[in-house]
């Protein structure tokens, strides 16, 4: 039974994208082993019809389940040696999974030792309080005055969202609605965001230059907020944008001020609108900063950690300001579009020639450590 089982799992895992994209053209079970629990199936498959067997290997745990060992690395199956081969894959996974773990518990402050000393319940108390924290997104929508028919907006979005009234909580000044899994609450402050936040990090959109100009003309803003209830900080944003984009356009905003960034509403329109086809707005979920100093050209993120990863750096670049701002895109939007995660020691490649070494330690220009990029 699990041969046929590891068969359809392998072709699953060979059909991916990232893998040969599309199913083998021919996979047989050649043998079966247990290791350490957990029993294993050794398949070989052709990629072409006269290409050579090669291996691969499907684990599954005690109850029968897929445990997550399910890998080749392309290599040309011997019988002889395919037993070894699949060990050594497994060992690899288990490593690989082991660092995504450690990167999960440092990302949410848990160290490893304190983790095993909690019980079942106290874990997922504490995963459940840190899982909240990544879900829910925060901006505010920069307005010349406070005198918007915030009724007839709140009419437009109950009406884009198709918002039930059970569903829904209004008053002149507050509208809170749920939508797919989603706590969603805009309100009217009759005040400028406080403490100058929003010029200060307009000086930092070198994209818009008459952003502080225009950043100080707002008196007040509609201050919107985001929570995924299932935890999900992809849900979050994605829907967070599309609010946010929904409100600006209605009322004419200044700006938009939210992820260390004051964005032109234009801007955020025309980046808000690639979720519609499928795409992550990544320049509005991640803000992608270009320095020039005593390091040279470096660049580096803000707002990957809202994501669970660890912002990314690239220090003293010998590249251009263009190659260094789309690397670190690139960078970004495969981390959030393949759920992947880097780990320190790693190597990054964009060409089959290149290797980009990942190395992880105190960030230079954001708070925290950072994973850099020899870029």
């Amino acid at each position: 039974m699990n041969e046929k089982k590891a068969i359809e799992i392998m072709t699953g895992w060979l059909s991916h994208k990232n893998e040969l994209g599309r199913k083998p053209a021919n996979i047989k079970a050649a043998g079966s082993f247990s290791y350490e629990g957990n029993d294993y199936v050794i398949l070989k498959f052709k990629p072409e019809w006269l290409g050579e067997w090669q291996v691969g290997v499907v684990g599954f745990d005690e109850e029968g389940n897929e445990c997550g060992h399910t890998f080749s690395e392309y290599e040309k199956y011997d019988e002889a040696t395919a037993k070894d081969k699949c060990i050594a894959i497994i060992e690899y996974m288990k490593e690989y999974w082991r660092g995504r773990f450690l990167s999960e518990l440092e990302r949410r402050g848990i160290t490893e030792e304190e983790y095993n000393s909690l019980t079942e319940e106290e874990r997922e108390k504490k995963w459940n309080e840190t899982e909240e924290q990544k879900a829910i997104r925060v901006g505010s929508i920069l307005l010349k005055e406070s005198n918007i028919d915030f009724n007839a907006l709140c009419d437009t979005l109950i009406k884009s969202y198709e918002v039930e009234d059970n569903d829904c909580t209004r008053n002149e000044y507050t509208l809170v609605f749920n939508f797919e899994n989603n706590v969603i609450s805009v309100g009217l402050m009759d005040t400028p965001v406080p403490n100058g936040e929003a010029e200060y990090y307009a000086e930092a959109n070198f994209l818009w230059r008459e952003a502080v100009e225009t950043v100080k003309q707002h008196k007040a803003h509609l201050l919107v907020t985001t929570m995924n209830l299932e935890g999900n900080p992809i849900g979050a944003a994605a829907v967070f944008t599309d609010v946010v984009n929904t409100c600006s356009n209605e009322i004419k905003a200044l700006g938009i001020y939210t992820t260390g960034n004051v964005y032109e509403p234009s801007y955020y329109d025309e980046w808000a609108k690639k979720i519609l086809n499928g795409e992550y707005p990544i320049p509005l979920w991640v803000y992608l900063g270009l320095v020039n100093d005593e390091n040279g050209i470096s660049g580096y993120t803000y707002g990957l950690t809202k994501f669970g990863r660890a912002e990314v750096e690239v220090i003293g670049s010998s590249h251009t300001v263009d190659e260094l701002y789309n690397c670190l895109y690139y960078v970004c939007d495969w981390l959030l579009t393949e759920g992947a995660y880097f780990h320190d020691g790693e190597t990054l490649s964009f060409r089959s020639d290149e290797r980009l070494t990942i190395t992880k330690s105190k960030a230079v220009y954001v708070t925290g450590d950072s994973f850099k990029i020899s870029y």
